[in-house]
């Protein structure tokens, strides 16, 4: 199993519904809302590295709202 934390910035305003759109997502574990340089923190986990990255490709990063992303994959 693949775990990555997805850090993301958001337009400002829309981190409330960008929370719900994102904890809806299959493979996200966890979402959390934050305060400083990101807006949310989203846990990933999916069987593989691949899975992962479409997940954060592929579906978060397309949600309208979400301006950047910075993803830490877990090593260990």
């Amino acid at each position: 199993m693949t775990k990555a934390f997805v850090l993301i910035s958001a337009d400002t305003g829309v981190e409330g519904l960008l929370h719900e759109e994102i904890k809806a997502l299959d493979g996200v574990k966890e979402v959390y809302e934050l305060y400083g340089e990101y807006d949310i923190m989203a846990v990933v986990e999916e069987p593989t590295e691949k899975e992962v990255q479409r997940v954060v490709s592929w579906e978060l990063r397309k949600i309208k709202g979400v301006r950047s992303t910075n993803t830490m994959v877990v090593a260990k």
